[in-house]
């Protein structure tokens, strides 16, 4: 999930592509109490660029129960990496959707200049990319050296079937032992139909690729869509709302094995995230 705000203390980037309402900790604590759940990991929000204090602070406030994926320039200074592994910090997300002019230019070469920083403390990088994106980094994420977590199911258009080319590069890679996929944004890939169970035949095909290497994420707060551009104005765009136990019956659906689920819920993260140790 992510975190956004106290905007008093965390204000959000000037370059960013998105305003939207604060959406706390507390809140999310509660949501995860309704439904069952205990471990959070939060993810760095595009909105917040390279500033991570909003998402250390809540991180700090988990305590064992949390850990966390940074947005991070590939030339970060060791002593920086170092103090945030011992915060619970243990990946990098490379979001080559959202403001993509921040990663211009040759995007094989970042994953590589990422690879180098993230090998010595044992991180993974999380992948934010649409399917064709992807699958033109297929032989790059293929040979990583360190393990590689693809974002939102790959992103692909739940209309167009898992046939698509994106998809099913996502299902080759998820062959290779260092390759992971998260099973969040359900209401991403269904966006055309709007119907969250249409993303169940690709959350099925996922977990059969790979039953040790996925993990489930409410991606909280659900961010509303947007175009991924500079924003213009001040209008602020409202969280989608989205049920998390709809979400998580969606899952249900499509794995109803409940040992499967369990792996996928707790035992896949607690090994991705390091709460087994």
């Amino acid at each position: 999930m992510h975190v956004l705000g106290p905007f008093d203390r965390f204000p959000l980037a000037a370059e960013r592509a998105y305003n939207v309402p604060e959406a706390s900790l507390d809140v999310h604590e509660l949501m995860k109490g309704q439904v069952g759940l205990e471990r959070t990991v939060l993810v760095q929000a595009s909105g917040y660029g390279y500033d991570n204090r909003a998402m250390l602070d809540a991180l700090a406030r988990l305590g064992p129960r949390g850990r966390a994926v940074a947005v991070l320039a590939p030339r970060t200074p060791a002593s920086e990496l170092e103090g945030m592994h011992r915060a619970g910090v243990c990946g990098l997300r490379l979001n080559l959707l959202t403001l993509a002019s921040r990663h211009a230019g040759d995007r094989a070469q970042r994953v590589g200049d990422y690879e180098r920083i993230l090998a010595p403390l044992g991180w993974h990088l999380q992948i934010f990319a649409d399917a064709a994106t992807l699958q033109a980094l297929e032989p790059v994420v293929a040979r990583c050296s360190v393990n590689v977590v693809i974002d939102h199911m790959g992103l692909p258009d739940a209309a167009a079937g898992i046939g698509q080319p994106g998809f099913q590069a996502v299902l080759r890679l998820l062959a290779r032992p260092h390759v992971w996929v998260k099973l969040a944004g359900a209401d991403r890939i269904t966006r055309t139909s709007g119907r969250l169970r249409d993303a169940i035949p690709f959350i099925r095909a996922l977990a059969a690729a790979a039953p040790a290497r996925v993990v489930w994420g409410s991606d909280w707060p659900h961010i509303g869509f947007h175009s991924g551009q500079q924003v213009q104005g001040d209008a602020v765009l409202a969280h989608r709302a989205l049920d998390a136990g709809e979400l998580l019956d969606v899952l249900n659906e499509a794995v109803p094995d409940p040992e499967s689920r369990r792996a996928i819920l707790a035992g896949n993260p607690a090994k991705l995230y390091g709460f087994d140790r």
